[in-house]
C-alpha cells in the first residue's frame, strides 16, 4: 500500500516549489505529516474530503493548515481537495444547498445561474454552508472508514499471501 502511495504522492521538493505554501515555512517539513501510516493517511483522507465539501476559495491552505494541526498526512489531504473542481462544484454545491434547505425547512427558490447565485449569496449562504458541513463530515467519515477498511484488508491479504508462500517453500 505504501509503495503505491509513494509513487503517486508529491515529494518534498515539489511542495517546496509551491509559492502559496511558503507561509507555512518549516511546518511543512514535519515528519509526521509525511508519514504513510494507516492512521495518518486515514486522517488525511478525512481532512481532504471535508475541505473539498466546503465552498470557499483557497481550500489548499485550509487543508494544509488542518493537516499540520492534526498531524494528518499532508499530501493525501492536499490531493483530495481536488475532488471539488469546476466540473463537480455546481452539483456538489446544489446538493449541499438542498441539504441545508431540508435542515431549516426552507423553501428558497432554486437558482441555476452563477450570476443569480452570486447576487443572492447572502440569502442562500446559511443553507449552503450548513449543508456543506453536514455533507463534509458524513462524507469524510465514510471515506476515512473505507480507507481504514481497504488498508487493513490489503495488509491481511499480503500476510496471507506471504504465509502461503512460506508454507509452499517449507513443503519443497
Amino acid at each position: 500500500m505504501r509503495k503505491k502511495l509513494e509513487k503517486i504522492l508529491p515529494t518534498h521538493e515539489k511542495v517546496q516549489k509551491q509559492k502559496f505554501l511558503k507561509i507555512f515555512g518549516k511546518l511543512l517539513y514535519k515528519r509526521e505529516i509525511w508519514s504513510l501510516s494507516r492512521r495518518k493517511v486515514a486522517w488525511g483522507v478525512f481532512i481532504g474530503i471535508f475541505v473539498a465539501c466546503i465552498p470557499m476559495p483557497l481550500q489548499m491552505l485550509l487543508a494544509t493548515f488542518l493537516a499540520i494541526v492534526f498531524n494528518a498526512n499532508f499530501p493525501i489531504s492536499f490531493a483530495l481537495i481536488f475532488v471539488s473542481n469546476p466540473i463537480t462544484m455546481p452539483p456538489l454545491f446544489y446538493f449541499e444547498y438542498e441539504i441545508g434547505n431540508f435542515i431549516f425547512q426552507s423553501k428558497n427558490p432554486v437558482i441555476f445561474s452563477f450570476k443569480s447565485m452570486y447576487d443572492n449569496l447572502d440569502q442562500i449562504a446559511l443553507s449552503l454552508y450548513t449543508g456543506a458541513i453536514i455533507l463534509g463530515v458524513i462524507s469524510a467519515f465514510i471515506c476515512m472508514y473505507l480507507t481504514n477498511f481497504y488498508w487493513i484488508s490489503n495488509v491481511r491479504r499480503t500476510r496471507i499471501k506471504r504465509i502461503k508462500e512460506l508454507n509452499n517453500e517449507t513443503l519443497l
